[in-house]
């Protein structure tokens, strides 16, 4: 599903932001990104389906009401539901705020600043995506090892502390493997770094600012992995309301930064990377 979004955005980003007719610059990168995102979505229902998974949701939820706990079991599930939605709502939300007080402040800089900016983001999330699927396995497999805690009681056999052996083992494999996947997209962007410039602009100054840039977002990665990975790891926890206050505050933090930028290089330099180290610290 990652990669279907990520394939998605690097064909559509520069079809729609500069390839005549569409050439809609920033409405098209938008509109490249919830494309991406839809392709994303019905990769996800097609193997959920494919699985079984939905259909064995709608047997639990029939076993339940067999057994006459079906009212105080919605209740508490729609509750849970609620909870976790606002809290990931409130996250996701600063989040983009964040993101476009970013493109905001390079607006502010110059027409080059803020196209040079596009540029970036649109290639940074390629790869955001891409490494969002570690992201995804992680929450998966904490939430699994999250609610096996709710058996150890009944299990005689469990050791005790084996279910917090469980996590920490996980935290330690998931954490190298977001090193070593960060790792890779540096290089990957790196070794690019010297394409990206003339491929997505023609335009002298830009293509300055791009090659400034792309260092930057070469080292960003292993940065930007780990955020994806252990704010996964926390949702799997069901810790989402320390989710929503850790990006709150770190949005803060960063928008006060950016604040002080003025030009795309600081933006990316001091702006994104308060963001993302705010959000990893709270994680």
């Amino acid at each position: 599903a990652s990669c279907v979004a990520a394939g998605l955005n690097l064909v559509l980003d520069p079809v729609l932001m500069f390839v005549r007719p569409m050439r809609m610059g920033i409405a098209g990168a938008a509109l490249a990104t919830g494309l991406s995102q839809l392709g994303m979505a019905l990769v996800y229902r097609y193997f959920l389906e494919k699985r079984g998974m939905l259909e064995q949701q709608q047997e639990d939820e029939e076993e339940e009401e067999k057994e006459g706990n079906e009212e105080g079991t919605e209740e508490s599930v729609v509750g849970a539901i609620l909870k976790a939605n606002a809290a990931m709502t409130c996250k996701q939300g600063s989040l983009l705020f964040a993101w476009a007080f970013a493109t905001s402040r390079a607006t502010l800089t110059g027409r080059d600043h803020v196209a040079a900016h596009q540029v970036a983001l649109s290639f940074w999330l390629v790869f955001a995506l891409i490494m969002d699927g570690a992201a995804v396995a992680a929450q998966v497999l904490m939430s699994r090892t999250f609610g096996a805690r709710d058996n150890d009681d009944d299990n005689d056999k469990v050791a005790p502390g084996s279910n917090r052996d469980a996590k920490r083992s996980l935290i330690l494999y998931m954490a190298l493997f977001a090193s070593v996947q960060g790792a890779i997209s540096s290089l990957v962007i790196f070794a690019a770094g010297r394409f990206v410039p003339e491929v997505f602009s023609s335009d002298v100054t830009i293509r300055r600012h791009l090659g400034r840039l792309i260092p930057i977002l070469s080292w960003q990665q292993i940065l930007i992995s780990w955020t994806l990975v252990m704010e996964s790891l926390v949702a799997g926890s069901q810790q989402f309301r320390l989710l929503a206050v850790g990006t709150l505050l770190s949005t803060a933090a960063s928008m006060k930064v950016l604040a002080g930028c003025g030009t795309v290089v600081d933006i990316w330099r001091y702006g994104i990377v308060a963001l993302f180290a705010g959000r990893l610290a709270t994680a």
